[in-house]
Formats: C-alpha cells, sequence, structure tokens
C-alpha cells in the first residue's frame, strides 16, 4: 500500500455526476519532471448508472485554471469494470507542465453514485 501526502490528493472520494467534474489543482511546480510523480485514479464507490468515458490530464499556471492546458486524455476501456471498486487509471505524469494539475471526469452521459479518489504519488505501484 502506497503511503499517499494529503496535499498531493486530487479527488477524495469526489462524487462525479455530472458530464464532466474537474477534481481540485495542486501546484507540482513547471518545468520538465526528472522523477516524475504518478497519477493514480480509483473508483472507491460505483456508479449506478452510466460511467466515466475518459479522465483528462490538465495543467495551468494559476490554481483557477484561468488557461487550462490539456496534457493528454485517457480513455477508460470497456474491460475496465465501473460497477465495484476498481482502478480507473495509472499514468506519469507528463513530462512537460505548468505549475498547477488537476483531472477532468468526463462521461457522456451523468452517472450515479460513483466517486473517485485519485493522487500524485512517488510510491504506486503501476499494473
Amino acid at each position: 500500500m502506497a503511503n499517499i501526502d494529503y496535499n498531493l490528493v486530487l479527488s477524495n472520494n469526489q462524487a462525479h455526476a455530472a458530464t464532466s467534474t474537474n477534481s481540485s489543482a495542486k501546484y507540482i511546480g513547471s518545468g520538465r519532471a526528472y522523477n516524475p510523480l504518478l497519477i493514480d485514479v480509483k473508483l472507491t464507490t460505483p456508479f449506478a448508472t452510466n460511467k466515466i468515458d475518459s479522465i483528462k490530464v490538465q495543467t495551468a499556471t494559476d490554481e483557477a485554471f484561468t488557461t487550462p492546458v490539456d496534457l493528454c486524455q485517457f480513455f477508460v476501456g470497456s474491460g475496465v469494470s465501473q460497477t465495484k471498486a476498481n482502478t480507473l487509471m495509472q499514468l506519469m505524469v507528463p513530462y512537460e507542465h505548468l505549475d498547477y494539475i488537476r483531472l477532468q471526469y468526463i462521461s457522456a452521459s451523468a452517472p450515479t453514485g460513483g466517486k473517485v479518489f485519485a493522487s500524485l504519488n512517488k510510491d504506486v505501484k503501476i499494473g
């Protein structure tokens, strides 16, 4: 089990009940990552209806995300069950980024019942 710094938690059992929901923004500093952080996204409470279709990793120069920049978009595979607690995504923070990072959870139709936990971490076991 990873030791997670609360200052690096993007979503703490955050409800996702819309077509688009943003996580909190975290300051990680701009530049190029020599030893990048990992992003770990887990579904802690399953969805009763619908699901998360994709997750965008966004960056910005300010915490308010006045001008967000999409770094990448991860599409959750159809084989990933969202009717039970499950890992939805694990990836490294993209190499070049601005000062702040956040996630955007995207659904074609607003889901019900689901909650997400997401964090930035150095100790996540990928796989």
